[in-house]
């Protein structure tokens, strides 16, 4: 009997001197939807989108829609319209999915025509480069990447590009942006 209370003795010890997980402002244990609710009146969108991942971790479908806003505040169409899709899939009906709707809408029209455009860079920019006239490609593939940041195929001509201007740090930077599509 004596063993077992010191082992269990000595695993208590060992819990309490595990570092305890810390939540800013006392945080623990509150509902982490209402807390990134807390934190998107702040204007705090950092830790705002923490505590929305906590929220869907638990399935609470409303984190969906305040993720889309932060993202499409911060230019990320993409991962915005991801959430609000997901949201108008799984929400109730009301006012915030009617908006989800017509958001998702208008970010689908702002890529559509953002991707036509960077298509267009794109294949202007590699005939560039076919030619030889890096210089030109190389401005052309920029002006593509900003306005289409999810096309690998862009970082990847930016990668040859900086290799026939031989940056070989830049040209490996943009490999590894394309890379990282994969």
């Amino acid at each position: 009997m004596k063993i077992v209370f010191r082992l269990l003795t000595a695993f208590l010890l060992v819990c309490l001197m595990l570092p305890q997980p810390v939540q800013a402002g006392g945080d623990r244990g509150k509902d982490p939807y209402e807390m990134g609710e807390k934190y998107f009146a702040r204007d705090d969108f950092r830790r705002a989108l923490q505590y929305y991942r906590k929220a869907l971790g638990l399935n609470d479908v409303r984190a969906h829609y305040r993720m889309g806003l932060i993202y499409e505040d911060a230019g990320k169409d993409r991962s915005a319209l991801g959430h609000y899709r997901r949201f108008i899939d799984l929400g109730r009906p009301g006012t915030q999915r009617n908006d989800a709707v017509q958001r998702v809408r208008a970010i689908e029209e702002r890529v559509r025509r953002e991707t036509t455009r960077s298509t267009e860079l794109l294949q202007r920019g590699k005939s560039l480069f076919t030619e030889g006239k890096y210089l030109e490609a190389r401005k052309v593939l920029l002006q593509a990447a900003s306005e289409d940041e999810s096309n690998p195929e862009i970082y990847f001509y930016l990668g040859e590009v900086y290799m026939e201007l031989e940056e070989y740090s830049k040209a490996e930077s943009e490999y590894n942006k394309a890379k990282g599509f994969y």
